[in-house]
């Protein structure tokens, strides 16, 4: 329900209103006066991501359940890199009070006590399946097996934690150095054979992007951006999908971390998203701006009659205390007399 006594700005958003140039070249540098924090860092994407910002001089705190894996990859860094503000913190991002943790010990270990910029990263691929192979080897008198739900805790519900907390600790950081990063995938605008749940929860995010690529607004200062991969060669892809990829293009782990440079870099880019697709089909490639601001157009005139019915409102008000003031009163006390 809307609340009348609040007003919104159609103009107050804070997303780029044209593409992004993907041929341009982008600042680095800007890199090492940055705080990252990356959820599911130890390994495949997320490792590229912190091994390219260990390089450009950046702070960068990753968040994993694999303990052994990210302390040996953080040991290696700061001895290849130089970079001794590199860190690994313990996660399950699909425990609140574990993440609550990650955020609160990640700004401790900050050298300015700052976040600037938060990449949920953190995934897996389908676990179980939700679809059964047999269905007509189950009598109907019997319920089917419960589904396993982990793709679902880690790849949206995590990055709902994730989300709610970078907001809240990026207001640490100046009005322009902030910056939620959310990591979807091409499943998040195709669907997946075999891949209902991970589909769904990729579906997921690409929802709350652009919910949220709408608020906080200038106001609050807080970049939004999205990446949407295609097949990358990483740990997350299974033995099977291995196999059934064989021979077949995907995307390569240098434009992924491209991408995420770009964005985290460049201070400009608000509210837009990059998918990465294999290089034979273009690389890294801007997609649903067009959608999107569409829908963002009929989002604005929903506000304007929000608006406008919230003036209304106050306009009726104040005519009622009018009236009330200079006729019923003086009326009720002539009565009265």
């Amino acid at each position: 329900m809307f609340n009348s006594s609040q007003t919104l700005s159609t103009s107050d958003v804070y997303y780029s209103t044209t593409p992004i140039d993907l041929k341009a070249p982008y600042n680095v540098t800007t890199a090492g006066r940055k705080t990252i924090l990356i959820t599911g860092g130890a390994r495949g994407l997320g490792e590229g991501m912190l091994r390219n910002f260990a390089k450009l001089g950046a702070t960068v705190i990753v968040g994993d359940l694999n303990e052994t894996r990210g302390e040996s990859v953080i040991a290696e860094l700061r001895k290849s890199s130089g970079n001794l503000n590199v860190h690994f913190l313990s996660l399950d991002v699909t425990s609140y009070a574990s993440q609550c943790e990650f955020f609160r010990s990640a700004r401790k270990l900050s050298p300015t006590g700052k976040i600037t910029t938060v990449i949920a990263n953190a995934g897996v691929a389908e676990l179980g399946s939700f679809i059964e192979s047999s269905p007509t080897k189950i009598p109907l008198d019997v319920d089917p097996p419960e589904p396993d739900m982990t793709t679902v805790d880690v790849n949206f519900k995590g990055v709902l934690y994730t989300t709610k907390l970078a907001l809240h600790h990026l207001r640490s950081s100046p009005v322009g150095q902030r910056e939620l990063i959310l990591v979807g995938s091409m499943s998040s605008f195709a669907s997946g054979p075999m891949m209902a749940i991970y589909s769904a929860t990729k579906h997921g995010v690409l929802g709350l992007f652009r919910s949220i690529r709408l608020f906080p607004s200038k106001r609050d200062g807080v970049r939004i951006n999205m990446i949407c991969p295609y097949f990358v060669d990483t740990p997350i892809v299974p033995i099977g999908g291995k196999v059934m990829l064989a021979g077949l293009q995907i995307a390569v782990l240098d434009d992924v971390v491209d991408a995420v440079s770009r964005l985290v870099c460049d201070e400009g880019i608000a509210g837009r998203c990059l998918a990465i697709a294999p290089p034979q089909a273009g690389g890294v490639i801007e997609v649903g701006v067009q959608e999107m601001e569409n829908v963002d157009a009929f989002c604005k005139k929903v506000v304007k009659a929000m608006n406008m019915q919230s003036k209304m409102e106050i306009f009726t008000k104040f005519l009622v205390d009018i009236v009330w003031l200079l006729v019923v009163g003086p009326v009720l006390r002539l009565l009265r007399e």
